[in-house]
């Protein structure tokens, strides 16, 4: 009896510890009954996956722990659609966004890295085609960045060093060339700029100061046939 009562003792100085570490669910509820959260807890601590609904049932949020480090999340919107994934690889917070026009069509994807833009960037217009796209490294433009009509024709494709422009070609809305930068002074446009019509010929020069036209002088192209009629006249 004296064996069986120390056995019995051991038991009930173990079983603490062993509900101490059990993972624990917990549920949360709007005032309607649906649930609102679903909880897990593993020593106190929040540990697995954790679930957020919207009130009409719809999963809103998951998050994934371990002891209580966050490990991972997504959120989503009420059609299902993803618009936030977090997860840290390597020591590095890894986020994409997706953000949505109000009428649920597709409006901008990214990617972070330790909380700044990296890689490509894009932007969509309400149709689904291309609106931007721009590349980043730890958080500044580089190389080319592009826009586009809504047609789907090149708007304009500037080029990027650590951030900052250094060079930017426009299109007309037909696809033609309309403007070439190329003076660019610490990322502000500081010098001339050629101007084209549809036809591909150079009909001005612009004059800008930081970023502003001052002044724009029209380039006057004589042909053979209208200088013959100059000297006649």
């Amino acid at each position: 009896m004296r064996h069986l009562n120390l056995l019995i003792g051991s038991l009930l100085l173990i079983l603490p510890l062993y509900s101490a570490a059990k993972e624990l669910p917990e549920k949360f509820f709007y005032d309607s009954g649906n649930i609102q959260f679903e909880l897990s807890y593993l020593d106190g601590q929040k540990h697995g996956n954790i679930k957020e609904f919207y009130e009409t049932s719809e999963l809103k949020a998951e998050e994934n722990y371990d002891r209580g480090k966050l490990k991972s999340a997504k959120q989503y919107r009420k059609d299902g659609k993803l618009e936030y994934e977090m997860r840290y690889s390597g020591g590095k917070k890894l986020e994409t966004q997706i953000q949505f026009y109000n009428s649920g069509e597709l409006f901008r994807e990214r990617s972070l890295v330790n909380g700044k833009r990296e890689g490509l960037e894009k932007d969509y217009y309400q149709n689904g085609k291309i609106k931007a796209e721009r590349h980043y490294i730890n958080g500044k433009k580089e190389g080319s960045a592009r826009g586009y009509h809504k047609n789907g024709n090149l708007q304009g494709d500037w080029v990027f060093e650590n951030g900052a422009p250094i060079s930017a070609t426009i299109y007309y809305r037909t696809g033609e060339l309309w403007l070439k930068h190329t003076d660019f002074v610490d990322g502000r446009l500081n010098g001339i700029s050629l101007e084209y019509n549809k036809d591909g010929d150079l009909i001005a020069e612009r004059f800008y100061e930081n970023d502003r036209m001052v002044k724009r002088k029209r380039v006057i192209e004589f042909s053979l046939l209208s200088l013959i009629s100059w000297i006649w006249d």
